[in-house]
This record gives C-alpha cells, sequence and structure tokens, in this order.
C-alpha cells in the first residue's frame, strides 16, 4: 500500500507540474504578444511623430505683427459704383458688426481648420491669402465640407478698414484673417494650416498629376500664369506649356496656372477650380502606395506652418483612416443669390447679404 500510495503521489505532482507548465507558457505567450503589440504601437507613434516634426509647428499664442499699409496693385480703371451702392454696403456690415444677438458659434461635432494658400515670393514676402478653405470636419453627419470663402468679398477688417477679404492676412497674418472671418461670418475656427501656394506644384507632381477638363478659353490663360511661374523657377517660358483643351493630366506648375485663373467666370470659377483639383488630390492619395505616401509626406510637410499641437496633429492622423470614409461637400461664401459686383476705391469686389451668408454657412457646416 505504502508504494502505491507513492506512486499516486509522484503522479499527482506530475499533472500539477504539467498543469503549471501550461499556464507558464500561456502568460509567456500573452507577455510576448504585449510586448509585441508595444513595440508595433510605439514604432506607429515614432513614425507619426516623424513626419509631424516636419511641420513648421506656430505658437497657437503667437502674435503676427501688423503692418500699417499694404500695397494693393490689383486695380481696375472702370468708375466707382453709384455712392449710394456704397453707401448700402457700408451700412451692412455695419450692422452686421453691431448685431450683437449673432454671436460666434461653434459644436463640439465640429473642426473647423482654415487652410490658407498663400502667394509670397520669398521670406521677406507675406503676401496674400491667395485662397482660403474652411474645412470643416463633421464627427457627427460624417462629412467633410470645403468652403472657399472669395478674396474679393468686400467687408471689415477688424480695427483696419473696410476693403477686399484677402488684405486680412496681408496686413496680420493668420491671426487677423481668422478674426476677420470669425467676426463677419459669425463661426468659430480652431485651427490654420498655412501652405506656400507655389508648393502646391510639388504635391501635385508627387502624386502623379491631376486630369482636369481644360476648355479653349482657359489655355491660353494657363499658358500666360505658367510662363510666370517658370520665369520664377528659373525655366524656359514655354515649358509645359498646353497645346489644346480637353482632358489631361496637368503637373503641378500647370494646375497652379489652371488654379489662379480669375479672368474666367471671375473669382466664383478660380474657387472652384481650386477645390477641382483639391478634390482630385484627396481621391488620388487614397490609392497611393505606402512609398508613395512616404513621397508625398516628405514633398507636403516641410511646407506646411500650423498653430495645431503635436497633439492634435497626432489625434488626426489617428483618425485619418476614419475621416477618408466622410462624404466631400464642396461650397463657396457668398452663396447664390446673395452677392453683387461693386467698385469701390478702384477695386473690383464682391458685396454681400452678411445674413443670408451667415445663415448658409451654418447649414452647411453644423446642419
Amino acid at each position: 500500500m505504502a508504494k502505491q500510495e507513492v506512486i499516486n503521489l509522484s503522479e499527482k505532482r506530475g499533472k500539477k507540474k504539467k498543469k503549471m507548465t501550461k499556464k507558464k507558457k500561456l502568460l509567456i505567450t500573452l507577455l510576448i504578444v504585449a510586448l509585441i503589440v508595444l513595440i508595433v504601437c510605439g514604432a506607429a507613434v515614432a513614425i507619426i511623430f516623424h513626419y509631424i516634426g516636419k511641420v513648421t509647428v506656430e505658437d497657437p499664442k503667437k502674435e503676427f505683427p501688423l503692418v500699417s499699409s499694404i500695397v494693393d496693385d490689383d486695380l481696375t480703371s472702370e468708375p466707382d459704383s453709384p455712392k449710394e451702392k456704397i453707401d448700402e454696403i457700408t451700412k451692412k456690415i455695419e450692422d452686421n458688426l453691431k448685431d450683437k444677438a449673432t454671436e460666434i458659434i461653434s459644436d463640439d461635432n465640429v473642426v473647423n481648420v482654415l487652410l490658407i494658400g498663400t502667394d509670397s515670393r520669398g521670406n521677406d514676402d507675406r503676401g496674400r491669402s491667395d485662397s482660403m478653405i474652411l474645412v470643416s470636419i463633421n464627427k457627427k453627419n460624417k462629412k467633410i465640407i470645403m468652403t472657399s470663402f472669395l478674396r474679393d468679398i468686400y467687408l471689415n477688417i477688424p480695427n483696419i478698414e473696410d476693403t477686399r477679404l484677402n488684405h486680412a492676412y496681408a496686413y496680420g497674418g493668420p491671426d487677423l484673417l481668422i478674426n476677420t472671418l470669425e467676426t463677419n461670418f459669425k463661426v468659430r475656427i480652431d485651427r490654420y494650416v498655412r501652405v506656400n501656394f507655389y508648393s502646391f506644384c510639388d504635391v501635385v507632381d508627387s502624386v502623379g498629376g491631376v486630369e482636369i477638363d481644360v476648355t479653349d478659353e482657359e489655355v491660353p490663360y494657363i499658358n500666360s500664369y505658367l510662363r510666370e511661374i517658370n520665369a520664377l523657377n528659373g525655366l524656359e517660358s514655354d515649358d509645359g506649356a498646353l497645346t489644346h483643351s480637353g482632358k489631361q493630366v496637368l503637373n503641378g506648375r500647370q494646375a497652379l496656372s489652371y488654379s489662379r485663373i480669375r479672368y474666367i467666370g471671375t473669382d466664383f470659377a478660380r474657387t472652384q477650380r481650386q477645390r477641382t483639383v483639391l478634390m482630385n488630390i484627396l481621391t488620388k492619395m487614397k490609392t497611393l502606395s505606402i512609398g508613395e505616401l512616404n513621397d508625398l509626406l516628405n514633398v507636403l510637410l516641410p511646407e506646411v506652418a500650423t498653430n495645431m499641437t503635436e497633439g492634435e496633429m497626432f489625434s488626426f492622423v489617428v483618425d485619418a483612416p476614419a475621416y477618408l470614409g466622410y462624404e466631400v461637400v464642396s461650397d463657396k461664401i457668398p452663396a447664390d443669390g446673395t452677392w453683387e459686383f461693386l467698385t469701390i476705391r478702384s477695386m473690383s469686389v464682391i458685396g454681400i447679404n452678411f445674413d443670408e451668408n451667415i445663415k448658409h454657412l451654418r447649414d452647411t457646416i453644423y446642419g
């Protein structure tokens, strides 16, 4: 009996040892998996911050110096509009600023980022905001709304004067531009992303160009702007000049020239061209390989300046896959039927109905 008990005890210890060994193996396996996950996550975080590090991050509290005056070289020889028309639009601007009942609004489900494309040509030249697109990410409705503000809108630049919208950036940089838009259109702008419009060429080239249906009327204007861009880049005057209309893939310099056309369909058509090119770029980005996307980011990000924090940019990157599935909506201010052309102080400007445009903007972004 004693011998049998010793054998049974030995078998029990063996089974317990096997059981403990299985537990240890499972524990070790879980630890290894957890370690791999941490390494992968750590590597992903490192990669994201590697790209974020290429962006120029400007202190949200940074104040841009105001300039006392700017030179407006885009004047017309047309006579000014009748005094009663100028007085009328001046009264609309004053009433909009006095209307304390119309507060600047915001929504936790909507992030408004102002994309500013400048036309500066050097380090000492601030330039003007040649393109102003408010990118609104509505997480509730799963929409991305791209709203172009036309540069020739006549409004009040706080503490400066009544003039064209694009003068705000020339006077006081992104701070004054955002203050101007918030004050006149009563919508909170959370952050800005600023890029020199000429670096736009490199972005288009990085995605392999964009397909655009060019009209006969647009060809000579594209070639005219192209000559200016070629001169700035030390290229032959007619390098890349278009020879025909119709659907064709435009390279960066050609796409920029196309986006700058103002004299066909006025500034309304120009902003539509900008949004067309931008939406083409976004569409092509969805099809890029990892290597191609890496090349694009290496070209684009060093040209970008923003007042987003690194943490905010990280959140945007993490959420980007979800945003790619959102519906993209293209819009503009002023809305149809809410504006008129005027000439004031030899400037061709757009006088608008502020009440109607504020309502349209809010309904589009938050509705």
